[in-house]
């Protein structure tokens, strides 16, 4: 186990390395800098140039990019261009309510998928599993973004029982978490449908069933948990598939979370922040999919051992 968490880290690391080069060179080799946006269009060339200099955006690209590991090695995370906030400060507001929407969504998608996926399972060719199977083609069919303006137009604008954004009560997270959590449920609710009935085809199971054991026993006991391992190791991409579309469903929804944030720090090419909250979110994406790994192995001792 621990060299297998040494190779890990390492391979955390590369990824970490590689794509702080990624994002740092691309936000510089996107049109326009922090001066069109800070100064005025009418400032003179001057001026765009004195403004340059001061945030050292006039050095080579490698050199900036040393200057910005060696502030990070020292703690400074450095401030926002455009507001002059530290980044910790940000870090600290906005990453608290993109865990609270995450939390949301990721409790939605396996509260309900699981036990929804299980039923249709264990009601195959019924009423129930084609239902369940329906709804989630629906869910995975239908684009998140469509999906939050059908539920504004139908709860905030129609029947006027839930805020169509705003933050940060529990009324104002309903939205953003259903939307958010929508195509997991529906995936994960397919996935474990399809892990079950293989589980329920195996050998194993026709012996407890011959030898008298409850049928509830056996799809809890025995195959239920069997039929986790594909959801436990879906569990780190899905974290990956929701920050990306946090992305989307923060700025419909007018939620200040980390996804909000970055997509407004790179419009205003507020290079601190983007730069800093990237690093972030593939760091997260990163670990969630380790621990994806290490929870496999719980789930199945024999990977363990292996």
């Amino acid at each position: 186990m621990g060299a297998f968490i040494a190779r890990r880290s390492l391979r955390m690391l590369v990824i970490l390395a590689l794509a702080s080069v990624a994002v740092f060179y691309s936000l510089r080799f996107a049109p326009g800098d922090p001066s069109g946006v800070a100064l005025s269009p009418t400032a003179l060339a001057s001026a765009r140039e004195a403004y340059r200099h001061r945030l050292g955006l006039d050095l080579p690209i490698f050199t900036q990019y040393v200057v910005y590991l060696s502030n990070l090695a020292r703690g400074d995370l450095g401030s926002s261009l455009v507001t002059g906030k530290p980044i910790g400060d940000m870090l600290g507001y906005y990453g608290k309510n993109s865990l609270a929407l995450g939390a949301a969504a990721f409790a939605l998608t396996y509260l309900i998928g699981i036990p929804l996926g299980v039923l249709a399972a264990a009601k195959r060719n019924t009423w129930i599993d084609n239902l369940a199977s329906s709804l989630a083609v629906l869910g995975m069919g239908m684009p998140n973004f469509w999906l939050a303006l059908l539920l504004i137009w139908l709860f905030s604008s129609r029947l006027h029982l839930l805020p169509s954004a705003g933050c940060c009560a529990p009324v104002n997270l309903v939205l953003p978490a259903v939307v958010l959590a929508a195509e997991g449920t529906a995936v994960t609710m397919r996935m474990m449908r399809s892990s079950m009935l293989e589980q329920l085809s195996q050998d194993f199971v026709r012996t407890h069933r011959a030898t008298g054991l409850k049928e509830r026993v056996i799809v809890g006991n025995r195959v239920f948990r069997n039929a986790l391992l594909p959801i436990v190791s879906l569990s780190g991409l899905r974290l990956g598939w929701l920050i990306g579309y946090a992305l989307i469903v923060e700025t419909i929804f007018q939620w200040p979370g980390v996804g909000y944030l970055l997509v407004d720090a790179v419009l205003r090419r507020d290079y601190p922040v983007a730069q800093f909250f990237s690093l972030l979110l593939v760091l997260v994406v990163v670990l969630a999919n380790f621990l994806a790994d290490l929870a496999y192995g719980v789930v199945d001792p024999r990977i363990r051992h292996a």
